[in-house]
Formats: C-alpha cells, structure tokens, sequence
C-alpha cells in the first residue's frame, strides 16, 4: 500500500517516466497524448513539492529528484519539437546547456555542503512555468491546423522569452557558485 508521505516522490519519479512515454507517442503522432503528458507533468511538478510541504515531509531525494525529473522530461521535450522544426535549434541549446551548467554547480556544491546556495530561486520557478507554457504552445501546433501559423508565432516568442530567463537564472546561480567555490 502507497503511503501519503511516499506520493511526492512518486509524483516526481513519474515525471521522469513521463519522458520516454512522451518520445513514443511524440514517434506516432499522438499529439494530444503530447499534451496531456505535458499538462500531467506539469501539474505533478507543482503538487509533489506542495505535498510534501504540506504534509511536512521534504526529502534530500525529492529536492534532488524534482529538478532532474524537470530537466529530462523538458529536454526530450524540446529536443523532439528540433527534430520537426517546430523549436529553434540554437534557443534549445541554449536551454539543455544551462540546464547541464546548474546541475553542475549543484553537484559540486553538493559535494562540499553548500547545495543551499542553489535553492531554487522565485524567478527559476517562474522559468519553469515559462518552459511548460512555451512546450504546451508548441505542442498544439499539428493539432490546429487552422491555427498552425498562429501557434508558431506565439511559441517562438515565448520560446525566446524562456531562453532569456534561462539564462538570466543560470547566470545568477553560476554568479553564486563562482562566490562560493572561490571560498574554498
């Protein structure tokens, strides 16, 4: 039997299996599949922190789980919209390596106990909100046909908004890091 205080880091284990499950119907065009897995881990993303603080039961695993569940399925996501032209190759890579920058950092902090100096930020939470508003806009471009030009107009926009605070966000935390590695 499942336990309350084991469901947020079922919530954002399922998060990560949400990935290859997004890949195969992504692969056969199930494209309301797409979005539906993206409103899931969108919605599964905020529960499983709001859960555990809720019922007081914050973990070292779901704090280090619940950014790398984000990264996987946001990188497979935006991956596959490159692979049909629907997201910009350069704004990806961009993304994916700030993405492997602050992950990173956290590691190395990790390792010498100052992890706390990566503690996600108000403004990296609203980056993330950004990342699923711009996957999920993207994501309904093959099934608006009508809309498609529409859909692709507005997902670049927000495509290069979410790569500006990607950034912006991933240059704070390296400034941060770079204070305190030099503690050492």
């Amino acid at each position: 039997m499942i336990r309350l205080d084991q469901i947020p880091n079922l919530l954002t284990i399922s998060r990560i299996i949400a990935a290859p499950i997004w890949i195969l119907a992504f692969y056969y065009n199930f494209y309301l599949l797409c979005i539906l897995i993206i409103i899931y881990t969108a919605a599964t993303d905020f529960l499983d922190g709001w859960l555990a603080r809720k019922i007081d039961n914050t973990s070292i695993i779901g704090e280090s789980l619940d950014p790398i569940a984000d990264k996987i399925f946001l990188v497979t996501v935006l991956i596959s919209y490159v692979s049909d032209n629907r997201a910009n190759f350069i704004l990806v890579s961009l993304i994916i390596i700030r993405e492997i920058i602050v992950s990173s950092l956290r590691e190395i902090l990790s390792k010498c106990n100052k992890s706390s100096i990566l503690k996600v930020t108000y403004l990296a939470k609203i980056k993330t909100c950004f990342q699923f508003f711009t996957i999920l806009t993207i994501g309904f471009i093959p099934l608006f046909n009508s809309l498609a030009i529409e859909l692709q107009f507005y997902g670049k926009i927000l495509l290069y908004i979410t790569t500006f605070i990607t950034i912006f966000t991933g240059y704070k935390y390296v400034m941060n890091s770079i204070i305190e590695i030099k503690k050492f």
